[in-house]
């Protein structure tokens, strides 16, 4: 596929640098903007193979959240260095009292719990393999080093490495893992400064989930190695009254990458 291209990206000043939010579409009567939200080690390309379908039903934004492909590094911490600069920028683009829905995948998912419950002003949430769950992981493999690699300048090893990595965490199969994935891949990992793992590994989504009483949709892929979705669908899902799951089946972490038709057609229905 080609590179999706934004209707506009505006850098959002905030305190020595900015955040960068892609815009897709433009405002649809009775349809709440749609902020879509990056993994660790990504960018908004995560969501490459989505936002072009969804802008047809909503005004969608995306950031690069801050530390992640464009945007400004500012603290390690995460609510200075994450939750102050996103609601912030946030703010100033949509407006504070903008109400709006947030998709997050993966580390996002655990950021977008955070604003459901600061910034307020937030419908509904989707969360895609969210990270924070703090329960049982499938591990594939340890992950290859490849910052030496991109140092020498060793392009097609840095491409080999690249595509083992996302086999290991991102794409449940080999034969799914185009060029366009390796470069999204590449492109967003050389561009990290954020430190996600740190952050969202110990856990804490639970509690947060707890306190937002808004409709939440969280979607696994069946073979997420990020996870075990059975144990999260008992624990996060199962007595929860505002709480919806869906197993994709023969996918793993990156499901809207891997499987986008059904993820698109869930979130329409979902946001809709």
């Amino acid at each position: 596929m080609t590179q999706a291209l934004a209707n506009k990206t505006q850098h959002i000043p905030y305190r020595d640098g900015f955040v960068a939010w892609h815009e897709f579409g433009q405002p649809i009567s009775n349809r709440l903007p749609l902020i879509l939200l990056h993994g660790g080690h990504g960018s908004w390309e995560h969501w490459a193979r989505n936002v072009e379908v969804l802008a047809e039903h909503f005004h969608v934004f995306v950031p690069d959240m801050p530390g992640f492909g464009e945007s400004t590094y500012f603290d390690s911490q995460f609510q200075p260095g994450m939750i102050e600069p996103m609601i912030a920028t946030m703010n100033t683009l949509l407006g504070e009292n903008q109400l709006i829905n947030i998709a997050g995948f993966s580390f996002g998912g655990f950021v977008a719990a955070h604003l459901a419950n600061q910034r307020k002003q937030i419908s509904k949430l989707a969360l895609l393999g969210s990270a924070g769950h703090g329960g049982p992981r499938r591990p594939r493999g340890e992950l290859l080093a490849w910052r030496e690699i991109q140092a020498s300048g060793d392009t097609q090893r840095l491409s080999e490495v690249m595509r083992e990595n996302l086999y290991l965490q991102m794409i449940s199969t080999y034969d799914r893992i185009d060029s366009e994935a390796i470069r999204i891949h590449q492109d967003a990992c050389i561009a990290t400064s954020f430190k996600s793992k740190p952050i969202a590994r110990p856990g804490g989504l639970a509690e947060q989930l707890e306190q937002f009483s808004g409709p939440i949709l969280l979607i696994w892929g069946e073979h997420d190695i990020t996870c075990t979705p059975e144990y999260l669908i008992e624990n996060l899902v199962s007595g929860w009254s505002n709480r919806s799951q869906e197993l994709v089946i023969d996918a793993g972490h990156w499901v809207q990458y891997e499987r986008p038709d059904q993820i698109n057609a869930s979130l329409i229905r979902w946001f809709e």
